[in-house]
């Protein structure tokens, strides 16, 4: 009776094990199905680069583009302090504390390179569409993802002021503008207008430089063989120049109080006559309320040459070495520079023009044609400041820029002695 009783408990318990599929849990694997675990998302952290045209809604638009298209990708947003000419010094403390973004624009790249801290993009089909990336490439191996053009060394002119002071054609020596300047100062008009921040080292750069460059195109690497010197003849004439606009009131009083957003409003509000800064103007210049019209030409050489200086295939994206997940970092850079709808909106946003081998166009207003104009009738670019010239200079240099040419503006520097900062800036970072 006993054995009989057992071996009906025995059967029952095989029954209710069948009817439960044979297993006592209830995990994915166990069922039968064969379906893995859900994966996890993915984080990257992007450090963008906010300026009145790149705004953070069009950053955060693009993301929620990319993050749509790569739904196991998620990306986190940062953004260094405001009116800083390029994010290096914030990068720099987050290098310095262990977290350093997995994608990273418009950083200088050699100075991270050296740190040891940028990941080599690898040469692909879709590096291969652009135009030049050779150029960009450091000790032959490419770290940044950019396919644009960049023209910098332009000064945008109020017609209607040109015009009330008698101005009847663009400058295109040193002495035309200082003509034009006095013209403009005769008539109580504010001849040029600058600003602090990283603002002053770009005015005195593009103001300087073209001069220089134009008859060098590989200054900086000439320097790092110590065959020039910021305190040779041809620097030291062109910082007094520049010096000299300063000394005979042309430009903007308070200048160096205000910053490169209200420096910007205070052109488009009529407050001055002439304006130097890059392309990327004309995207604001393009939707501002004004009763006037804006040109643009060439920023004036010694003697009359025009030249271009600017940026080509720079400002882009680059990918932390130390990235968890190096392989969405680089498809998110690759998506916010080469993905066609994305290139194109950062060329209108921040008026720039394509570098890629089958060039995006897009619907310019009249100053933006002019820009482009101008860059297709001239000869090809070269960088100032902190871009190449013939080598990618010293890190850091631009805030030595700023430094010189805030100095001087407020009277605490010559330009003697501002040129030899320089010059000893660049022999003690020089590596």
């Amino acid at each position: 009776m006993k054995k009989w009783f057992a071996l009906c408990m025995v059967i029952m318990l095989a029954a209710v094990l069948a009817a439960c599929g044979g297993k006592t849990n209830n995990s994915p694997a166990e069922k039968g199905t064969n379906q893995e675990p859900a994966a996890k998302d993915v984080e990257i952290v992007f450090q963008s680069w906010i300026t009145p045209n790149l705004t953070v809604e069009y950053y955060d638009n693009l993301i929620k583009k990319f993050e749509s298209a790569n739904p196991g990708i998620k990306v986190k947003r940062i953004q260094p302090p405001a009116n800083e000419g390029n994010p290096d010094s914030y990068l720099k403390t987050l290098l310095a504390s262990g977290d350093f973004p997995d994608v990273v624009q418009n950083a200088t790249i050699q100075m991270f390179v050296d740190a040891d801290a940028l990941l080599e993009i690898p040469i692909d089909d879709d590096i291969k569409k652009i135009n030049n990336y050779e150029a960009e490439m450091i000790d032959g191996k490419l770290y940044n993802i950019s396919a644009i053009r960049q023209p910098q060394s332009l000064i945008f002119y109020n017609k209607k002021l040109f015009a009330e002071a008698g101005i009847t054609s663009t400058p295109k020596s040193w002495a035309e503008l200082e003509a034009a300047a006095e013209k403009l100062k005769a008539k109580n008009i504010t001849p040029l207008l600058t600003a602090g921040d990283w603002t002053a080292g770009f005015t005195f750069s593009v103001m300087t430089s073209p001069t220089i460059y134009k008859d060098n195109k590989s200054w900086y690497a000439d320097r790092f063989d110590n065959k020039v010197k910021f305190t040779d003849a041809n620097w030291k004439e062109a910082a007094s120049y520049y010096s000299g606009l300063i000394e005979k009131g042309y430009f903007n009083k308070g200048a160096l109080s205000i910053d490169y957003t209200a420096v910007e409003q205070e052109f488009l509000k009529g407050k001055g006559a002439m304006y130097p800064m890059g392309s990327w103007f004309s995207a604001a210049e393009a939707v501002a309320q004004k009763d006037f019209e804006v040109g643009v030409f060439a920023t004036p050489t010694k003697d009359g040459t025009q030249y271009l200086l600017g940026g080509e295939n720079a400002g882009g994206y680059a990918v932390a070495k130390n990235s968890k997940n190096p392989e969405a970092a680089l498809k998110f850079a690759k998506f916010m520079m080469l993905d066609p709808e994305a290139h194109k909106g950062y060329l209108q946003a921040d008026a720039l023009f394509s570098n890629l081998k089958e060039p995006l166009k897009w619907e310019m207003s009249p100053l933006q044609t002019e820009i482009y104009e101008l860059l297709l009738n001239n000869p090809p670019m070269v960088g100032h400041m902190n871009n190449k010239v013939g080598r990618v200079p010293v890190a850091g240099i631009q805030d030595q820029y700023n430094k010189v040419a805030q100095n001087i503006m407020l009277g605490d520097m010559d330009v003697e002695k501002g040129m030899q900062s320089l010059d000893e800036y660049w022999d003690k970072h020089n590596k």
